[in-house]
């Protein structure tokens, strides 16, 4: 295998095998949170039209707190992480999730480096969330997003969820570790996002800013100052985004979400 792809993987090996962002239910209440929609998986749904039923993908599902949602609403789900140790964590909360929506859930989990991953299988929607922008050479990045493609089937979505690389706060983030991994991380522009797709077999794009001045909630502040900080955040989540100026807009969205179509 190819040592830079190998140095990759290693590095979210290292990252993850103490833990990561695993969620945890233990009481109803934790599994009713569990089945709701966050925005961000509204907005692709509903680009997408994936109904329950629909097969899903994820590179880098990491302890599935993407896939186990999307299972417990009917879809038929399946990932890949190259660390052990997070799946070994992924298992034990589907496991966990199992026991409380009464049934097994349609979930199949693979050890290994996307890059150099093969299958017969293809997918409606192949996904990542926020594990991408991590590929910082341009080839190997290019390489994770034609795989994403080649996974997916004809007419079927491909999409990324990366941050925002031109908000204000975004070289602090990246300087201080902010928010994030500790892994070196390019910066997306709208405008960049779709042309990568583009380039790698998409029929069509939407690249939509969220979760605006989401950034101001993770910077380190007093007490008094972040909360408000987190008022003033609150505030803007009220306004509808169509209403804004697009620049205003991708100038200070916390995150893209980059949504293809793959040629049928």
């Amino acid at each position: 295998m190819n040592k830079v792809i190998s140095s990759i993987a290693g590095k979210w090996q290292q990252e993850l095998a103490a833990g990561g962002y695993e969620n945890e239910v233990c009481n109803s209440r934790d599994f009713t949170r569990l089945t709701k929609l966050s925005r961000t998986w509204r907005y692709m749904l509903t680009a997408a039209n994936l109904k329950p039923g629909a097969s899903v993908f994820e590179f880098g599902c990491g302890g599935g707190n993407q896939l186990v949602p999307l299972a417990v609403r009917g879809y038929k789900c399946s990932g890949i992480d190259c660390s052990e140790e997070v799946l070994v964590r992924c298992r034990q909360f589907i496991s966990d999730v199992e026991k409380f929506a009464g049934e097994a859930l349609d979930i199949q989990l693979v050890q290994g480096d996307f890059l150099s991953f093969v299958s017969g299988d293809t997918y409606d929607l192949v996904f990542n969330f926020g594990v991408i922008e991590h590929f910082i050479d341009n080839c190997e990045r290019e390489m994770a997003v034609q795989t994403m493609f080649h996974l997916c089937k004809p007419g079927g979505y491909v999409v990324s969820v990366v941050p925002n690389g031109m908000h204000p706060l975004r070289e602090r983030m990246k300087r201080e570790g902010l928010g994030g991994y500790q892994i070196p991380e390019i910066d997306y522009s709208p405008q960049s996002m779709a042309a990568e797709m583009m380039q790698a077999g998409a029929r069509q794009v939407e690249v939509i800013p969220y979760n605006l001045f989401g950034y101001m909630t993770i910077a380190h502040a007093p007490y008094f100052l972040k909360l408000m900080k987190r008022l003033y955040y609150y505030i803007w989540q009220v306004v509808p985004l169509r209403l804004l100026p697009s620049r205003f807009v991708s100038r200070h969205a916390y995150g893209l979400i980059g949504i293809a179509k793959k040629l049928a």
